[in-house]
Formats: C-alpha cells, sequence, structure tokens
C-alpha cells in the first residue's frame, strides 16, 4: 500500500525494497515491473513499480504473511517517515501505531509519535475506485472513459460543502452537473453537460435510505441528518414450564416411540463379549480338563460313525469357538437392526415423534392461543393450532413466490 504522492528516486526504491525484504524475509524479487498510469483524480506520482517475491525461500521455508496488510502498511509509513512525503492513512493505523511504539528502538518510537499526531483513532480503507465489471464496461467504450476524474471531482465537491446536500447540489451546478431520479426508484444520478451519469447516492458513498433522509433535510449537515439504525427486536416471551401432565404425556409417546432393542443391544461386539470371556476362561484349563474333553469328543464320533447316532460335537479350540460367537452374534444383531428399523417405519410411531417434536414448539411458541392451551393442558388443541400456523405461513409464502408469475403471466395475456 505504498501509495507516494511525489517522485522517488532509485536510492530510495531500493530502500523500500530492502525494508520489505527485512520485514517478511523475503529474498531478492524476481520480477520488478514499472509502469505510468495517471491518477484518476490527477493527483500524485503517475509512475509505479510492483515487486514480486518468491513465495518459497532457497531454504524450503515458506516465505511469512501473517498480518501481512498491517506489516506492509507499517513498511509504507516508514517509507513515507524516511522521505519526507505526505503521509497515507490505512485501515490500520492504530495496529501499526502500537506496534512502532511497543518497539525497543528509539527510531521507531519517534515514528509511533508523528504517527499518533497524525492520524490516531482514524482508518480510511483504501478501495478501488471501480469494480472490475465497470473496467470491463470502460474497456468497450471508444476512447477514454471519463467516470473517474468525474467521480473524484464530485467528491472534492461533497468535502468542500462541508457533507451539506443543499450547497453540494449548488457547487455541482456551476459545474455543470444537474441531479435527476433515475430509472430505478429510489435511485438519484448525477450527470454532467456531455450525458455522462453516476449513482448519487455511490458517488457520496451513502445508502439509498440515507440519500433519502438527506432529500428530506438538505440545508443539514450529513452526520446530524443521519440516525443509526438499530433492529430493535421484539420482546420474546419466555419459554412455558413443563408441568406434570406435560412431562406424562411425554412419556406415553415415549412408550410408543421406544424401540424393543437399545442400540448398544444391536451391536455384534457387545452382544458376543460375554461368550468371549468364557472362552478365555476356558483357555485356563489344565491339561488333564483338556483330554478329559478330547476323550468325549472322540467317544461322540464313535458313536455316530458306529451306530449312525447324531451327536453335536462341540469346538475343540478356542479359535473355533470365537468364529462360531461372531458368527451368532453377527446374525442375533442383524435381526435386532431389522427389527427396530421396522419399529419406526410403523405409522404410529411416526405419529408419536412428530407430535413430540410439536410439543416441544409449542413451549416457546409465541402464539397466545397455543400458549393457553398448553397451560390448559390441551396438548392435542395446542398442537392443532401451531400446525395450522406454521400452514398459513407456508400459504402466503408460496403467494408472494407465485405473484411475479401470476403477473407475468398475466402480462404475457394482455400482450397477445
Amino acid at each position: 500500500m505504498l501509495n507516494p504522492e511525489l517522485e522517488i528516486t532509485p536510492e530510495q526504491f531500493e530502500a523500500c525494497q530492502t525494508g520489505y525484504q527485512r520485514e517478511f524475509g523475503a529474498e531478492a524479487p524476481l520480477v520488478i515491473v514499472e509502469h505510468q498510469k495517471p491518477r484518476a483524480d490527477g493527483l500524485g506520482f503517475e509512475r509505479h513499480r510492483h515487486l514480486v517475491f518468491a513465495e518459497c525461500l532457497e531454504t524450503q521455508r515458506v516465505l511469512s504473511s501473517r498480518f501481512m496488510r498491517m506489516r506492509n502498511e507499517k513498511v509504507a509509513r516508514l517509507c513515507e517517515l524516511a522521505w519526507e512525503h505526505p503521509l497515507t492513512s490505512g485501515k490500520h493505523n492504530d495496529q501499526v501505531i502500537q506496534y512502532l511504539d511497543a518497539s525497543p528502538v528509539a527510531e521507531m518510537k519517534q515514528a509511533a509519535a508523528r504517527l499518533k499526531q497524525a492520524f490516531w483513532g482514524e482508518e480510511v480503507p483504501l478501495q478501488a475506485t471501480f469494480t472490475d465489471a465497470a473496467h470491463q464496461t470502460t474497456k468497450r467504450r471508444a476512447g477514454h472513459s471519463v467516470l473517474p476524474a468525474m467521480r473524484a471531482e464530485l467528491r472534492r465537491l461533497w468535502q468542500e460543502a462541508g457533507y451539506v446536500l443543499q450547497t453540494f447540489v449548488e457547487r455541482a451546478g456551476d459545474k455543470g452537473y444537474q441531479v435527476k431520479s433515475g430509472d430505478k426508484p429510489g435511485v438519484w444520478l448525477i450527470e454532467n453537460s456531455e450525458g455522462y451519469h453516476l449513482a448519487l447516492h455511490r458517488v457520496l458513498r451513502l445508502r439509498r435510505q440515507d440519500l433519502e433522509e438527506l432529500m428530506e433535510e438538505q440545508d443539514r449537515p450529513m452526520p446530524a441528518t443521519l440516525r443509526k439504525r438499530r433492529r430493535i427486536k421484539p420482546e420474546l416471551l419466555p419459554p412455558l414450564p413443563e408441568t406434570p401432565a406435560y412431562k406424562t404425556y411425554m412419556e406415553e409417546l415415549a412408550d410408543i416411540i421406544r424401540p424393543p432393542w437399545k442400540r448398544s443391544e444391536c451391536r455384534a461386539e457387545l452382544l458376543a463379549r460375554p461368550y468371549l470371556r468364557e472362552v478365555q476362561r476356558l483357555e485356563k484349563r489344565t491339561d488333564a480338563e483338556i483330554l478329559a474333553e478330547l476323550l468325549a469328543a472322540l467317544i461322540m464320533r464313535f458313536l455316530e460313525f458306529l451306530f449312525g447316532k447324531k451327536v453335536e460335537i462341540p469346538p475343540l479350540t478356542a479359535q473355533e469357538a470365537r468364529q462360531w460367537i461372531e458368527k451368532e452374534a453377527q446374525t442375533r444383531a442383524q435381526k435386532r437392526q431389522e427389527a427396530v428399523r421396522a419399529h419406526f417405519e410403523q405409522a404410529d410411531v411416526q405419529a408419536a415423534l412428530k407430535q413430540r417434536r410439536s410439543l416441544r414448539g409449542c413451549l416457546v411458541s409465541q402464539n397466545l392461543a397455543v400458549r393457553q392451551a398448553m397451560e390448559d393442558g390441551q396438548f392435542q388443541r395446542a398442537v392443532g393450532l401451531l400446525e395450522g400456523q406454521k400452514q398459513s405461513v407456508s400459504g402466503r409464502s408460496l403467494q408472494a413466490e407465485q405473484a411475479p408469475d401470476r403477473q407475468q403471466s398475466s402480462r404475457g395475456d394482455r400482450e397477445i
């Protein structure tokens, strides 16, 4: 944001470049671009230079960019003080002054004192005169655009008039400008003798509502005329207390909503946990106990082979037992999850869920009829009133959305 109003020498530019490198820890700039561009207000030095620094340094570190705008303003103000140029007011004046004042270097403290005397508490962000869209529009025109110079002149007249609209209009009239109403309602234009015009509220940096107020009191200065608009929030009624009857009714709805299985009872790993503990206990058996179980299993196999008797043989290893348990737990958990899903798909459960949500909304409703019904214990009536209120609001919104379509349709019918 170095915005010199006077010409700078090559030595000054080199000092400025060194200041930026020292502040941000940057290396030598990759590219230096110099070009000439006339100012819109005709003031200031027209020749500018742009520095392009590498973001990734040779040390494989990234260029420091924290608080970049404030640090940029600090370097720019120090350069202007060193060169004895007119000081430029920025957006972060106070932060720059506080940073310089906290420095142990005496020169920095002196700079902070001079800046504080110049504009302490004044923060004016520098903005582009036109947006990108406005620049593109200007490029499509033949010749040079007069709008930037026109805007700068009008803003200078507005400042000289002491921000009094009547005085501004008179002085602008002496310069050949004329204020007239625009095509859109509430928009005023200011036009020069050649037919170029600008929106008056944008030239004066005002809102449309502020300009309308100034139109009613044109002989008074702007700060005394405009009042700060504050949205007055309506006072909301406090939520209703939960009465014993309300809690009992909500419990009845909860009994309808409550599924046959809890969420934890539908998880396979939780179902298998107690049985796996039994497997761990069996793993601690002695050799004699294991040998006896193996012998019993062998006898069962012989009985099946000799006499055709079908006997269920238990698992012989802990790993085999774990597989059986996990498989059975997964099957049982899946069945429970399907039962819970089917439970919540029932119509009476969905109705109970909807009614419970509505009852909670009735407690904080601002409708007096709904609140009275809740206090009387008429919960069904309170829900009906609340639903009717929502339907009426949605109906009005739908009508408002369909109104432009109906107007367009009727206009088309008339044209046909």
